[in-house]
Formats: C-alpha cells, sequence, structure tokens
C-alpha cells in the first residue's frame, strides 16, 4: 500500500514539475519575443498574436495615377486606326481584401489624347468658269490629313482578383463617361485647274489661286461619345511599409500603408461612335480660292460615321498608394503568458 502510494506521489511531483516547467517556457518565449521586437524598434502589443500582411480581412483606402498608350479604333474604311495617343489618369480606390481574395471599386478620371490619320481624298467643281469666261475643273486635293480627339472621362471600376505573396491580379469593368473634350483636324490643301484646250493641270499660281500643300488646322467641338462599358485588367505587385511590412507581431495601431506598381490594359465593349450630323469639310462658294474660309471636321461626327462603330482602347502602367489601412478584428489563439484567449485585437 505504501509503495502505490509512494509510487502515485511521484508521478503527481513529476507531472507538477511539468506543468510549471511549460508555464515558464511560455513566459519567458513572450519575453524573447519582446526582447526581439524592442531591438527591431517594434513593440509587442500583449496579444501575442503572430501575422504578416496578408492574414485576416483588410480595407484599404488610396489613390493611383498612370499613364500609358491609348487608341480610339473603328472599322470607317476612310480613317486609319494609328497612329494612337497617350492617356493619363488618376483617381481614389477602395480595396477589400481577404482569404486570397480582392474586391476593389473606385472613382477616377481619365484624360486621352488620340489621332487617327485619315486617307487622301479630293473634290472637284465641274463645270467652273475663270475670270475671261473660260470653263474649267477645278480639284482640291486633301493629303497628309489627321483628325485629332482630346477627351476627358469619369470611371467607375468595378474589379475582382487575387494575391499571393505580394503579387495581384485584378479584372473586371469600367462604366466610362465622357465628360469635356474638342478636337482638331490638320491637313494639307492644293488646288489644280485642268482646261480643255490646254495640256496638263494647272499648278502653283498663288496669284490666281492656285496653291500647293497649304496646311490648314482647324479646332473643333468635342466628339459626342457614347456612354461605355470596359474591361479591364491588371497585374503587378504589392509592397507593404511600416509594421504590416514585416512577417511577425505587429501593434494594433500599425499603419498598413501600401504601393502597388503594375501593368493596366482596358478595352471598350460598347459602340462609341458619335449619332453625327456634320460633313468632312465645307468649301464655301463666295471664298473657294481662300482656304482659310474651309471647315474641316473630325470624320468620327460626320453623318457618314453613323453607319460604322469606334471603340477606345488604353494601357500603360499604374502606381497606387494605400495611405489607410484598417485590419478588421481578430481572435487571438494564443493571448497572454498563460493562454488567455479572451482578449481579442
Amino acid at each position: 500500500m505504501m509503495r502505490k502510494l509512494q509510487y502515485g506521489l511521484t508521478c503527481l511531483l513529476l507531472l507538477c514539475s511539468l506543468t510549471a516547467a511549460a508555464q515558464t517556457r511560455v513566459v519567458n518565449d513572450y519575453s524573447r519575443n519582446d526582447r526581439l521586437q524592442s531591438k527591431s524598434g517594434k513593440r509587442v502589443n500583449g496579444s501575442g498574436l503572430r501575422t504578416t500582411t496578408y492574414d485576416g480581412v483588410h480595407h484599404l483606402l488610396g489613390i493611383h495615377v498612370d499613364g500609358g498608350y491609348s487608341k480610339m479604333f473603328g472599322n470607317m474604311p476612310t480613317i486609319l486606326n494609328r497612329p494612337g495617343g497617350y492617356t493619363i489618369g488618376a483617381g481614389f480606390d477602395y480595396s477589400y481584401t481577404g482569404r486570397g481574395l480582392i474586391l476593389q471599386t473606385g472613382l477616377a478620371v481619365r484624360w486621352q489624347d488620340v489621332s487617327n490619320r485619315v486617307l487622301n481624298d479630293s473634290l472637284i467643281i465641274d463645270p467652273i468658269t475663270d475670270t475671261e469666261g473660260t470653263p474649267f475643273r477645278l480639284q482640291y486635293n486633301m493629303t497628309d490629313r489627321v483628325d485629332m480627339s482630346r477627351n476627358l472621362y469619369l470611371q467607375i471600376p468595378v474589379l475582382a482578383g487575387t494575391y499571393f505573396y505580394g503579387a495581384y491580379f485584378l479584372a473586371g469593368v469600367k462604366l466610362n463617361f465622357q465628360l469635356l473634350g474638342n478636337t482638331k483636324t490638320k491637313l494639307n490643301v492644293t488646288t489644280t485647274a485642268t482646261y480643255d484646250k490646254y495640256i496638263g493641270p494647272w499648278e502653283e499660281m498663288d496669284n490666281h489661286g492656285i496653291r500647293k500643300e497649304v496646311e490648314e488646322v482647324r479646332n473643333g467641338s468635342k466628339l459626342d461619345l457614347k456612354f461605355d462599358v470596359m474591361a479591364t485588367a491588371e497585374i503587378g505587385y504589392e509592397w507593404s511599409l511600416g509594421n504590416y511590412g514585416k512577417k511577425g507581431y505587429h501593434k494594433h495601431s500599425a499603419k498598413d500603408y501600401r504601393v502597388r506598381l503594375g501593368a493596366f490594359v482596358e478595352c471598350g465593349l460598347l459602340d462609341i461612335m458619335p449619332k453625327g450630323n456634320k460633313v468632312s469639310y465645307v468649301i464655301p462658294e463666295q471664298s473657294r480660292y481662300d482656304f482659310s474660309t474651309f471647315e474641316f471636321n473630325h470624320l468620327y461626327s460626320t453623318a457618314e460615321a453613323k453607319q460604322y462603330h469606334a471603340r477606345n482602347f488604353f494601357t500603360g502602367v499604374r502606381l497606387t498608394f494605400f495611405f489607410f489601412g484598417k485590419q478588421s478584428t481578430e481572435k487571438c489563439i494564443l493571448c497572454g503568458p498563460l493562454g488567455d484567449e479572451t482578449k481579442m485585437y
């Protein structure tokens, strides 16, 4: 009987010793972590929760700027889809990240400056008579024409994506509204006169209004582009700053700053061709030799363009800075030196 009692007491003492050693080790581990964090300039918040930037659910607010190449392309046969131009944009972003998912929206503006080359064209007035009453044929040749369009858009993105150790991918749509804009047409005008009683055309007779390759530029009103829905995608890398930028313990009050650098592409899904009623050029009869009185309009604003379609395209590089971040409260599994799970952070 005494042996059994001695054996039981021995086991009980051994169990108590192991429990005390375990508790002491937990306390020492937390003290060690506190010392390590102190050396690195960060303090443990006492919750004992080891976490990283991508643990839990985060709500981020930020701003972005971007820039790149832009094009307005369509199937109108007399206007080419090159050379295009440039685009710059800026806006505010809200991003939800958690459990491998990114949901993002916001509000942005985009500026576009694009050019489209136009095929050479000509207009013939026949018959016409000169000051001596002799009939001839007057021909206008329009060459090296470029139609330019500048537009300011309001954009509302609706995006979803994922992330993996800093790399991220987003895809979705953007609602695109035109706010402001203007147009410009630049071309060279050449006139020639052809008489039946003479061989060959008459050229470069400025005193008679027969001129060669005179450059003309006209500014015009904006293209009345339609509402658009654009398919968009973005891929890049995200850097976290501050305490959230490092694996390990962090304060609940730590600032969650992040910077993203990525490449994006946006392509219009809808036809944005204006329903214009203008003509490509107007030559007044009373001033047919005075080029400064001629009227030129962007081809996409003409009545002829209504039977065709046009779409927008943007691509470039985007820089995003999230200046505010908040992590949703999570339950701590190992809180306090004795494993108190009631504390939250």
